[in-house]
């Protein structure tokens, strides 16, 4: 039989153990979620570099980015090569569409967070996004003058990261839930075990007590000083015998 007050230490110590596994595993749920999208922009990244660099190649002949040739079959190309990139956008430095492997978003404007994270970085450094249903890679691209004329922006799936994400999730759920059931036995025997251990050191310190009291009255009139003791272990005793009846009346009221 498990009594009130050992079972009730023992949820306590199981929920705060749940509480810690549970935030433990969101923060390593978030921290794998980010590396893995790092991976993916690392490898789009590529893709977006050596597409800068013909486009850039073209510019340096003189060639304003609004009149390079050949521009969108070559993302075409990119697109058919990768089954994950979704599209691959060319835009101005006023954030206007020029090139684009879905035709239906030449002339468009794009995405304000683009224009953002496109001004932010300097020189040749790579920007990047992580939309609801898509993540985003950019370069900038600059002219045979190191003018900052627009960007390249590749959309790229999410599929590969939710699934990833998703996955990691689980398994983190899992192995939290094994380590909260493995965990809540034991929470129960250690607390039945303090509660034994206590229960034993008071009735072994109330023994102690009362064969002090039952001296009270005989040394009472030929040592004051031990009397002056034996009335204050008297007090003591009445105080561990009142916890000890606390105790007794938890463990019969919450017993299981």
């Amino acid at each position: 039989m498990i009594s009130g007050l050992a079972l009730r230490i023992a949820l306590a110590v199981a929920a705060i153990l749940a509480a810690g596994v549970a935030m433990t595993t969101v923060l390593s749920v978030h921290k794998f979620e980010r590396t893995l999208a790092d991976f993916l922009a690392s490898r789009f990244t590529f893709v977006v570099n050596d597409a800068r660099q013909r486009i850039e190649t073209q510019m340096d002949l003189g060639l304003p980015l609004t009149d390079l040739q050949g521009v969108s079959p070559m993302l075409q190309q990119y697109l058919q090569d990768d089954e994950q990139i979704l599209s691959i956008e060319i835009f101005d430095e006023a954030g206007t569409v020029l090139f684009s492997t879905d035709p239906s978003f030449v002339g468009d404007l794009v995405a304000e967070e683009w224009m953002i994270a496109w001004r932010t970085v300097q020189g040749r450094n790579v920007w990047s996004e992580l939309e609801r249903d898509a993540g985003v890679v950019g370069m900038p691209l600059r002219n045979s003058l190191d003018q900052n004329v627009g960007s390249l922006a590749l959309r790229y799936t999410r599929e590969f990261l939710d699934a990833g994400v998703g996955a990691q999730a689980s398994r983190m759920l899992i192995v939290g839930a094994v380590v909260v059931v493995g965990m809540t036995p034991l929470c129960i025997l250690g607390a039945m075990a303090l509660i034994r251990r206590s229960r034993r050191e008071l009735g072994a310190l109330s023994d102690d007590l009362d064969a002090v009291t039952k001296r009270r009255a005989e040394d009472r009139a030929g040592s004051p000083e031990f009397a002056a003791f034996a009335a204050t272990a008297l007090a003591a005793h009445e105080a561990i015998d009142a916890a000890t009846a606390e105790i007794h009346r938890l463990d019969e009221e919450e017993a299981v």
